[in-house]
């Protein structure tokens, strides 16, 4: 059976072929009515491919491919694909075999782009006056028939000889591309190719592209399981914390990772990796509340991003099922770890049912780990506008290029490489429901005026439009920073400061708190037994628990909870020792119990600025020009109190 494929089975009279396939070329250019009869002398695919330039009229004299992307925006590309993390380790190890062969070796995204070049300098420079190289645009609707951009629009592999590529310009060439599939979406994600001059051409080179596609399809395979198992662990968490509600995970390729069936079923979504189910979830992801509304039995509550090591994996909706019996406001505040019975928490839960019903800025400050987006989740949920979309986004875990089309998006056209239909940002998803800005002291200044004219005129434009969209979004900001001393750095707007401070408070450290660090502790520790399989009922130790009632917890509850994460997984008893504990705990007791003989002597006054230094180097990681300003002393000043208090930094690093 032939290779429709292939363009040369034999590297025997590649002139002649070459003449051949040149007046056949001809005979179409001049005369596109030629189609039927070259039907069976030209390959169908390379037919078909030479009919859809003529329609896009595309010009056959065309000697060089179009520039696509800048350097920076190559540069900006690859450090976030994940094409490229697979597949340059893979292109670079066997560059080393083709050496001498007359070949390079291409990789481009899904558009036709070419982000990465590999080959020799004699044949690289040969190519440079066809543009062959990187950020060069080599779809076919940009360069005609080419073996990168056929391959793409056919779904197939394919080698394209001579002047079998649509424009004159790359005759010289011979091509040989593979598509590579996403794994779970089976999108077409891009395209290895190999590329030389034709008196190199050989036919074994299409069966390499093929071959070296699916070794990145396996290596992005490898890539996603990992992201993937996340994923699921995160479900699972959720389906803990969020008992009376039912939970959707999605990966940010737009797959259904897991899901409570019964809301699949409503929805009438699958659990299966298929193209049909990939394009309906992507639809869903860009309308959540038209399509999620449509789920007979469930209100949609709001959709959330993922974030892990500070990079967005996918997406998590939450239903309330409306068959169910409504749940207390004590109940959410438990499902969101808000647990305890001290004053300060009770009165942080009061505080919030005051407020919930009113549209102003909210801002939230405190320490690190303390708990604020549970907080802004829970004001959310008490608030009328409990059954519209809840949205979170992390000022400090995005690049500061993308912060302005992540929060208001951006128009068709308006980025390159960007969606051809353009995006929705944050705000307008969020519209009718709330906003969460994290880490809102790491907006750049320069994007703050933008936040400022929101909140001031309750409207914004996305990027590339000067169309005006009206919102009703509750926004609700969070620090851990203080704003005062930015603004005086030059580093935060004091207008912005003043609009979103026009309610706050602060969240009270876990030390602050003392007597709910049992509570969350009980929680947490049923939490995990749940994650890890393990059946016993943990509870603290005696010793355990005077030892969590005594130490500061600099990392709040996100410290507790690593740190009972790692004592179900390291005990075999229900009962958690100071054993089970991570080490540097066993050491931070006793270099306490020493430092409180030490300061036994100081006065109350001296013990209570020692502990203000103390929880302000921790705050800051030991930056003393932040401590010494926020506390309105000289550096030299500060020195000496931390000589005097035996105050010094935990790691092996000297003070500068």
């Amino acid at each position: 059976m032939k290779n429709h494929f292939l363009s040369i089975f034999s590297t025997q009279d590649l002139h002649n072929k070459v003449g051949e396939i040149k007046h056949k070329w001809e005979k179409f250019v001049t005369d596109p009515s030629n189609y039927t009869n070259l039907q069976t002398v030209v390959r169908r695919q390379i037919l078909d491919s030479w009919s859809r330039c003529q329609s896009m009229g595309i010009n056959p004299e065309q000697k060089q491919a179009r520039t696509a992307l800048t350097s920076f925006e190559l540069e900006k590309l690859l450090s976030e694909s994940e094409l490229y993390l697979a597949a340059k380790p893979i292109i670079d190890h066997i560059y080393d075999t083709l050496i001498g062969t007359g070949y390079l070796i291409t990789l481009n995204d899904e558009s036709g782009k070419m982000i990465y070049l590999k080959g020799e300098p004699d044949i690289m420079r040969k190519m440079e006056k066809m543009n062959f190289s990187p950020g060069m645009d080599w779809s076919e609707g940009a360069a005609g028939t080419n073996a990168i951009g056929t391959s793409i629009v056919s779904k197939k592999p394919i080698q394209v000889f001579s002047a079998e590529h649509f424009c004159e310009g790359f005759h010289p060439m011979t091509c040989s591309s593979s598509p590579i599939f996403h794994p779970y979406t089976k999108n077409i994600i891009g395209a290895i190719d190999f590329t030389g001059l034709w008196p190199s051409t050989q036919p074994h080179t299409l069966g390499l592209a093929v071959s070296l596609a699916q070794m990145i399809e396996q290596q992005l395979l490898t890539i996603y399981r990992t992201k993937y198992r996340q994923l699921e662990e995160y479900y699972h968490q959720c389906t803990f914390k969020w008992r009376d509600h039912s939970v959707l995970v999605f990966s940010n390729e737009s797959v259904l990772v897991d899901g409570d069936p019964t809301l699949l079923n409503a929805l009438n979504l699958k659990k299966e990796i298929t193209f049909d189910n990939h394009l309906k979830i992507k639809e869903l992801l860009q309308n959540p509340a038209d399509f999620m509304n449509k789920a007979e039995g469930f209100q949609f509550t709001y959709l959330n991003s993922i974030v892990i090591n500070k990079e967005e994996i996918g997406y998590m909706a939450i239903f309330q099922n409306k068959s169910g019996t409504s749940s207390s406001l004590m109940t959410h505040s438990k499902d969101h770890h808000l647990i305890g019975e001290s004053a300060e928490i009770k009165n942080i839960l009061h505080k919030c049912q005051q407020i919930a019903s009113v549209n102003t800025p909210i801002l939230l400050t405190g320490e690190t780990g303390t708990g604020k987006e549970l907080i802004a989740r829970y004001i959310h949920e008490v608030s009328s506008k409990s059954d519209k979309p809840f949205i979170t986004i992390n000022c400090g875990a995005m690049q500061k290029e993308l912060i302005g089309s992540e929060l208001f998006g951006y128009e068709s056209g308006t980025f390159t490489g960007g969606k051809r239909e353009g995006k929705k940002g944050k705000f307008e998803e969020a519209n009718g429901g709330t906003i969460f800005l994290d880490e809102i002291g790491e907006m750049p200044i320069d994007l703050q005026v933008h936040l400022l004219r929101v909140l001031q005129e309750k409207e914004f434009t996305r990027l590339g439009s000067s169309k005006t969209i009206k919102i009703d979004v509750k926004v609700i900001a969070a620090t851990n920073r203080n704003l005062e001393a930015m603004i005086e750095e030059g580093l935060f707007r004091k207008d912005l400061f003043f609009r979103l401070n026009v309610i706050s408070f602060t969240v009270p450290s876990l030390w602050e708190r003392k007597e709910d660090i049992i509570p969350i502790s009980d929680y947490y520790l049923a939490l995990f037994a749940k994650k890890y399989n393990k059946p016993l009922p943990f509870r603290l130790a005696e010793k355990t628990k005077s030892f969590f009632l005594s130490y500061k917890w600099p990392g709040n509850i996100r410290e507790l909870r690593n740190v009972l994460e790692h004592a179900v997984i390291f005990s075999s008893s229900a009962e958690i020792e100071k054993s089970h504990l991570p080490d540097y705990l066993a050491n931070f007791q006793t270099q306490q119990s020493l430092s409180e003989v030490e300061h036994s002597s100081f006065s109350i006054t001296e013990k209570a600025e020692m502990e203000l230094i103390k929880k302000l180097l921790i705050q800051s990681g030991w930056n003393i020009s932040a401590v010494s300003k926020e506390l309105k002393i000289a550096r030299s000043t500060l020195y000496r109190k931390l000589i005097k208090y035996n105050l010094k930094e935990p790691s092996s690093v000297k003070i500068q």
